[in-house]
This record gives structure tokens, C-alpha cells and sequence, in this order.
């Protein structure tokens, strides 16, 4: 077979601070969305515009700006934070987590978006295949992308990289990401953008200490005539703790500035029970001329953010049930289904704030404390999240019934889940706050979290969110394209059914392996013993972490290695033949 074009070097000969960071977008439907290579979301800085289109090429956005947040307490009771808002104050950089001297080189490696589509992927099968049979002759006009070719799928140990770093589907399962050996890129959708970033360098933006988390995240979408699937975009993000230290009430948010054309004249709210934080027009119409935005007009759109699968809770040997206890959930995946600590949170809180309003309490985050207690459901001026009014005591309307969830109407009047178990009386929301007059409408940012639970060194948390985008073109209420959000809502929780699949490094692809070696690993899920039946006879079983980590080393003596002693997730056995190969296969740990 021909052999594959020399991967293409890149150099960025400037200082770390001064980067010019890379971006891409991710239009692979109704959306055209900005991702760049530090994390940053939807904003454009070089022309300070909003960069979440809705619909592509109309010039109309539904949001400004968007990042991630997270926060947690070392074993010294410290907190640390990373936490972005607007560009250029940066928190994160791009890259993995390696040894602290290796930063200057490995940025300028990483500073890349990584987009590949699905035909690219299926075009490099069929060429690739060809190569392999006979019979077939390739097409001599076909070039391997550069996207396929410079995939990140291994880091530079060395470096102190994690050996694994992008999914990839692993023809000859060395462990090595080779497209000259038919390995490609493991991707959902029919468009993805891979980005890798980290919180290890300095925090320009919430002042926090580093939590040394490595943030691997993979935006994806697709082409459908399905109207839920053509209006949305998922995000499935994986964080690993490359820190020494254990981080307790850890919580995740994802922060977002939601502008529905106009940026003056937004409402937000929530739906507890599907997982849905959103944001709205107050008016019938959405105006033009606000700080450069094209206005929507008549029927204006809503923007959704849902929680899909959220970080795994940490695990108490129990199957916690749906319900308003301690440790349980109405709207994450996993709870009541049988199975012992495979639950995953939903949206545990949600926060709505404004710049317009008194900043001293409802003002943008400014120092490490305001970010985690947004995170927390808790004020600026430290007072917790409060049912009515603007969720402030000293609004008008509000109670003195804490609650977590911001402006809910009455999707948590089954439950009453937010504020722990008590019926506040009323369905609140921006709309009727409790006194019967409307909040004043003005330019919202959101705060939509998950959490807490306890990341342990080198613990990986997966979780997927989806941001969806409605417009009711026929029903005149400003609350229709809200209507329709939630249908589409439902359709994509459907859609996604809860499903956690980022680790592809050893899945087995369409091609025929090389060795052909007949291996069968069961039971996969598994709970403790895990068996292992093949052609040869085996040598040693070795268990490693999504990260690389060694983890158990068995010289084989039964065809078995117990795995009960693991943290329930995503695992890769190697096994050894005496005959000198090798294969390596994910094995998932429930």
C-alpha cells in the first residue's frame, strides 16, 4: 500500500502569555458555534462578537460567550479554582498536564482544534482497506488529511504526557496512534472539534490556585433532518487530576453568557426534572442594535444547555434511588436501575446573575470565592440561592426557602428536589417572581453545575452536555420557543440515553486485525473477576488507568485478573502471549 504524506510540523515562536491561540468552528448543521484551542466558547475576541450562530450564515447569535468552571478543597481545606469568562483573561492553556519545564514546548504543540468529519474518517477505512486486499486497487489521487495524520493520540511521556491523549481506534492495539498502521480517530457525530487544555499555569481570570487538571474535551454534531439534531451540538468533556491532591466538594459549571440577538432584553430559567438550564426573550420581539447584535424580530428563540451524563457520585456501595434524599437524584442517569455506584449527578444547581443589577451581590465573579459559590448555589455576599424574586432575600418576592435551582416554574413541583423536599407554594420564574410583577428583563449570565463529589489523584470524570436551540416560528408567546426547547430537549435525552463512550483507544475497528489473534474478555462491564480466554496461551495480565498508569501486573496462572479493587470506570487490559504479542482492550469497571 502507498504510504502516508510526512506529518506536518508546526512552530509558534512566541511567548507562552502572548499566544495567539487557534480556533475552529464547529458547522456541521442549523449551528455554526466558535471553539478555540484554551477552551473558550462561542465568542469571537478579534471582533468582539458573539460566535453561536443560529442559523448559519444568518448573522444572528443566541450566545455570546461560554466556559467551563471548576472548583474543590485540597486536603488542606484550601480552595482552588479555574474558572474562565471572557477573552483573553486566561485559566486554562492548551496542552496535557506534563512536567512544569515542558510547558513552553508542549503549548505550542497542542495549540491546535482538532476537526475531522465522518466522511474523512470513512474515506481513510475504504482507502486503507483497499491497501490491505489484493484485489483492490487504491485510488491514487487520495491524501491521507492532515487532520487524521496529526491526530493527538499519544502524549510525550517523556514530558511527563499521559501516553494516551485523543481517542483512537487502535487497529493492531499496540497502543501506539499510527495511521500507517490503520489506526484514525475515534469521533462521534458527523463533525467533531478535539481540543486538549489545562488549569497549570497562571490564573489571569479567577485569581485561583491550580488544581493541575488536564481538560480533554470533543465537540460534536450532526447532519440531520431530525429538527432536534439539526438545532444542537454536544460537548463531552473528560477531566483528569494530574495533582498529588484529593479534591473534596469538587463541582463543575458551565459557565455561559446567553444573548438572544439583542443582549438587553433576556430572561433565563430552568427545568429541574430534564436536566435543562435555558435562556429567553422577555419581549414578544427581540430588538436590534444592542452593543452590535442582529435582532431575531417576532418569534425569537430559546437557548438550551442539558446536563446529558454528568460526573459519576462518588460511590457508597449503595444503588441510590430517584428521590429527594442525600446522595440522590431526579435528574441524573444510573439511580433506581439496580446496579451499585454507577450513578452520575444531572444538574445539581443552576444560577442566573447580572451585570446590570447590584454587583456587590449579583455581579460578575472577581475572586475565587464568587466563582465557587456560583458553583454552590450560594450569592456573592455569601447568602445562599433563595426561592422568589431574583433568588435574593432582598428582592421582592423572594422567601426565606433556600432552594438550588434559579426561576424553575413548575418542573419541580413533583419533587420539590431543589428545596429539599418543601413546597414553596408558587411556580416561579422571571415571569412571576411572587409579587406579580415581572423581574426587569436585562443581559443574563448563567452558571449551570454539577457536582460535588471527590477527585482523587489520577481520577478521570467524564460528562456530556448539550447547548440545543429552538424558535417556534408559529405560536407569538415569548415562551413558545421555550415550549419547544423542552420537546427538543426530550428528544435528544432520548437520543443520547445517557451514554459515556470517550475511551476508544482499543476498540476493535471495521478492519481485520493483523495477528487475527481470537481473544474473548468476559464479563465486560465487570464487577471483580475478569476472565480471559484466547488462542495462545498467556504470559501476564496488566491493568492500566485511561492515563496510562500501571495498576496491576499479573503473571498469568488462571486466565484471570480481579479488578474489585478499582474505581468503578474505564480501564485497559494488556494481555501478553507467549508467543511475544500482545493486545490491549478497554475493560469497564462497574
Amino acid at each position: 500500500m502507498k504510504n502516508l504524506l510526512t506529518i506536518i510540523g508546526f512552530c509558534f515562536c512566541f511567548g507562552l502569555s502572548a499566544q495567539s491561540y487557534v480556533f475552529d468552528y464547529l458547522n456541521v448543521n442549523n449551528i455554526n458555534a466558535r471553539f478555540q484551542s484554551t477552551g473558550f466558547m462561542f465568542s469571537n475576541p478579534s471582533t468582539n462578537n458573539a460566535s453561536y450562530e443560529y442559523i448559519q450564515g444568518s448573522g444572528k447569535h443566541t450566545i455570546y460567550a461560554g466556559n467551563i468552571w471548576i472548583s474543590g478543597l485540597d486536603a488542606n481545606n484550601q480552595l482552588r479554582v479555574a474558572a474562565n469568562m471572557f477573552f483573553p483573561q486566561g485559566e486554562f492553556y492548551p496542552g496535557p498536564v506534563g512536567s512544569a519545564t515542558t510547558y513552553a514546548t508542549s503549548h505550542f504543540d497542542y495549540n491546535f482544534v482538532w476537526k475531522i468529519t465522518k466522511q474523512e474518517i470513512d474515506d481513510f477505512i475504504a482507502w486503507y482497506s483497499c491497501g490491505l486486499n489484493p484485489n483492490c486497487v487504491q485510488n491514487s489521487s487520495y491524501a491521507v488529511p492532515n487532520v487524521i495524520q496529526n491526530w493527538p493520540g499519544n502524549g510525550d511521556v517523556s514530558l511527563g504526557q499521559s501516553p494516551i491523549i485523543a481517542p483512537f481506534i487502535d487497529h493492531n492495539s499496540d497502543g501506539i496512534y499510527n495511521p500507517i498502521d490503520g489506526d484514525y480517530p475515534c469521533v462521534k457525530g458527523d463533525m467533531a472539534l478535539f481540543t486538549v487544555y489545562n488549569d497549570d499555569y497562571a490564573h489571569l481570570n479567577s485569581g485561583g490556585d491550580s488544581l493541575r487538571m488536564e481538560i480533554r474535551a470533543m465537540h460534536y454534531g450532526y447532519n440531520s433532518a431530525d429538527s432536534a439534531l439539526a438545532n444542537t451540538i454536544f460537548s463531552e468533556y473528560t477531566l483528569i487530576n494530574f495533582s498529588n491532591e484529593t479534591y473534596s466538594d469538587f463541582n463543575v459549571g458551565i459557565w455561559l453568557d446567553p444573548d438572544i440577538g439583542c443582549s438587553e432584553d433576556d430572561y433565563v430559567g430552568c427545568d429541574v426534572q430534564r436536566s435543562l438550564s435555558y435562556a429567553y426573550n422577555a419581549d414578544l420581539a427581540d430588538n436590534n442594535g444592542c452593543n452590535g447584535g442582529i435582532g431575531f424580530g417576532y418569534h425569537p428563540p430559546a437557548q438550551g444547555l442539558v446536563v446529558l451524563a454528568g460526573p459519576l457520585q462518588d460511590a457508597d456501595n449503595l444503588d441510590n434511588s430517584f428521590g429527594i434524599s442525600g446522595g440522590e437524584s431526579i435528574n441524573g442517569c444510573g439511580y433506581g436501575d439496580g446496579i451499585i455506584d454507577n450513578e452520575r449527578v444531572g444538574m445539581s444547581s443552576f444560577i442566573g446573575y447580572d451585570r446590570t443589577l447590584p454587583s456587590n451581590t449579583f455581579g460578575s465573579p472577581t475572586s475565587p470565592l464568587d466563582f465557587y459559590n456560583y458553583m454552590n448555589g450560594v450569592w456573592r455576599d455569601g447568602t445562599h440561592l433563595v426561592y422568589g424574586g431574583f433568588g435574593h432575600s432582598s428582592t421582592a418576592g423572594a422567601t426565606t426557602i433556600e432552594t438550588n435551582y434559579m426561576f424553575p416554574g413548575s418542573s419541580d413541583n413533583n419533587y420539590f428536589f431543589g428545596t429539599d423536599g418543601v413546597d414553596p407554594g408558587f411556580d416561579w420564574s422571571e415571569e412571576t417572581p411572587g409579587l406579580g410583577t415581572a423581574n426587569l428583563k436585562g443581559d443574563r449570565r448563567t452558571s449551570t453545575n454539577m457536582g460535588p463529589f471527590t477527585m482523587q489523584p489520577n481520577d478521570v470524570q467524564q460528562f456530556t452536555v448539550a447547548h440545543i436551540t429552538a424558535r417556534d416560528y408559529v405560536d407569538s408567546s415569548n415562551l413558545a420557543s421555550v415550549s419547544l426547547l423542552k420537546s427538543y430537549t426530550d428528544d435528544i435525552r432520548n437520543f443520547y440515553a445517557c451514554e459515556i463512550t470517550n475511551n476508544c483507544v482499543s476498540q476493535i475497528s471495521s478492519i481485520n486485525n493483523y495477528d487475527n489473534i481470537q481473544l474473548s474478555i468476559y464479563p465486560n462491564p465487570a464487577t471483580g473477576i475478569v476472565n480471559v480466554s484466547a488462542e495462545y496461551k498467556l504470559e501476564a495480565l496488566t491493568i492500566f488507568s485511561i492515563t496510562g498508569q500501571q495498576l496491576i501486573y499479573k503473571v498469568n496462572t488462571d486466565n484471570s485478573i480481579d479488578f474489585s479493587q478499582l474505581p468503578k470506570g474505564v480501564y485497559l487490559l494488556k494481555v501478553e502471549f507467549e508467543n511475544g504479542k500482545s493486545v490491549t482492550k478497554s475493560v469497564v469497571k462497574n
